[in-house]
């Protein structure tokens, strides 16, 4: 019987009076709790019951899912790890069956660096042509909102972008094998970061006009065109893109593709604009129903400088060493032209004119900082030609050039004042940052035996998924052609709720791990 105790209307479970008979409604308990010491304690609960591993499997696969509201955008809040509650909306489709798992589109989008979050969230998805598109398909779609501090590409953002995926797994009938993820502009280039840092929760991604070293140059993340040889990708650049044409992206897109790369890459006319790009996606919706995950892949190619961004799918490098990297061991990278114009700051959106005010300045060499322009300045003339608005500022930035000597005409405080400077020369840079050495590990599973090359693996770790590996089996691990590693690996119940509650991957549980340190 299980025994309880009342503390400010808290309920705390003792685990060691457990039973066979309860540990079921402690399950039922368990998937609706927040990660604590009430998780912890059923885990612990429904362990010491003892219940067979696969009936544990089975209740993690058999989960059922309330009724909901239907055919409508729906806000919510969350807390993320900088402790500011921030807004996120998902549609619901019309035709959303609880019983049935379904498709879900994470959409992410651009000017992500922008002080203040996105206004009217949930009235601007409900009006979007990618909503009209998602409820024909029968799909989810979710928008998290991001703004300085909680980009795509910081801890913040990153996380609440995963945070606000698993919440929607414990509220929804998610397919796990069909979670995509998409973005234009600024969150293209998160769709570029993740597939090269996290693709373990997505079946493909899909980067529209957006730039593959922006995770790199601004978020000052390790990242490796190598590992975008474990999704799928559609990708597109417009040939008057003003931040990424494709005269220059396709250079990288060539690059990546020499990595190994799975891409299918449109190149079309048009500027940078979701205008111009958004004609592709019944083609983009075909291409992704026909690319589900592959939540048991039989090759995994993995590079990483940090351990936090070691894990794809069942493989986690936990340790990198600075030896000489393997013969083997290739870094794809290019050299990229910085031509693009930008004055180095986010306007205030809901100023509303004449002129364009400062809301933050971006870092770097801008002509923002360097003719010392301040947050709350207005932008009402740039060399002499009235910016009224956003869109006149926009057609005065396409008449310069880099090294163009530039007049800003603005108000502070009341008085007008007149700014001269130029803008910054064009700088050679690479595409992808490189600070730090590397693990890279070419991996394949066949058959209870895993064939590991490394290449500067001081450590790493094998996930075990019963539906991969026969359990009453020794499992073999062989690196760099010598065995490591012949056992058997027993099943862990914690282990397993514990990876299910982490991720709220129905179809992706490991039930254990093997952890190895290579020898020389």
């Amino acid at each position: 019987m299980r025994k309880t105790l009342i503390i400010s209307g808290a309920i705390l479970y003792f685990a060691a009076c457990a039973s066979a008979e309860d540990w079921r409604a402690q399950f039922d308990t368990l998937v609706k709790s927040q990660a604590g010491p009430q998780r912890d304690s059923l885990i612990t609960g429904i362990v010491s019951a003892k219940p067979a591993w696969s009936e544990v499997m089975t209740e993690i696969e058999s989960l059922t899912f309330p009724d909901t509201t239907k055919g409508q955008a729906l806000e919510g809040l969350t807390v993320c790890i900088d402790g500011v509650t921030r807004p996120y909306v998902i549609y619901v489709p019309s035709s959303y069956d609880p019983k049935t798992p379904t498709p879900m589109l994470v959409f992410l989008h651009g000017l992500v660096s922008r002080p203040n979050l996105m206004p009217n969230a949930r009235e601007e998805v409900e009006k979007d042509t990618l909503t009209a598109l998602v409820e024909k398909r029968g799909w989810f779609l979710l928008v998290p909102l991001g703004q300085a501090g909680a980009t795509w590409w910081d801890d913040v953002g990153m996380t609440n972008i995963m945070n606000l995926i698993r919440t929607a797994k414990t509220n929804f009938n998610i397919d796990d094998d069909r979670v995509y993820l998409n973005g234009f502009s600024d969150g293209a280039s998160a769709s570029f970061l993740f597939a090269m840092v996290n693709p373990t929760d997505f079946a493909a991604f899909v980067p529209l006009n957006g730039h593959m070293g922006v995770g790199s140059e601004d978020g000052n993340l390790p990242t490796y065109a190598t590992n975008m040889a474990n999704t799928h990708l559609y990708v597109t650049t417009t040939d008057h893109d003003r931040y990424y044409p494709t005269s220059m992206m396709e250079r990288t897109i060539s690059m990546a593709e020499r990595a190994g790369a799975d891409i299918l890459y449109r190149k079309l006319k048009g500027q940078h604009r979701f205008s111009d790009v958004e004609g592709e996606y019944p083609a983009i919706f075909d291409y992704l129903e026909q690319h589900p995950r592959n939540s048991s892949p039989d090759t995994i190619i993995w590079e990483t400088a940090e351990a936090k961004f070691g894990v794809c799918d069942w493989l986690a490098i936990d340790e990198v060493t600075i030896d000489e990297p393997a013969p083997w061991h290739v870094d794809y990278n290019v050299a990229l032209v910085d031509s693009t114009i930008s004055i180095g700051f986010m306007p205030d959106d809901a100023f509303p004119g004449p002129g364009v005010r400062i809301a933050s300045l971006s870092d770097g060499d801008y002509l923002a900082r360097r003719i010392d322009l301040k947050p709350g300045d207005i932008i009402v003339r740039g060399n002499g030609v009235p910016t009224d608005s956003i869109e006149e500022l926009d057609k005065f930035k396409a008449t310069l050039k880099r090294g163009s000597e530039v007049t800003l005409t603005i108000r502070r405080g009341g008085n007008e004042m007149v700014l001269k400077g130029s803008m910054p020369a064009p700088r050679n840079y690479l595409l992808f940052k490189r600070e730090q050495p590397s693990a890279l590990v070419k991996a394949t599973y066949a058959e209870n035996k895993f064939d590991i090359q490394g290449s500067r693996v001081g450590a790493f770790r094998i996930g075990i998924d019963p539906g991969m590996v026969d359990l009453d089996k020794n499992v073999v691990v062989i690196f760099d052609g010598e065995k490591i590693f012949d056992g058997r690996i027993e099943p862990d119940i914690g282990y397993a709720l514990r990876d299910f509650m982490a991720n709220r991957d129905r179809k992706m549980v490991f039930v254990n791990e093997i952890y190895l340190r290579p020898t020389k």
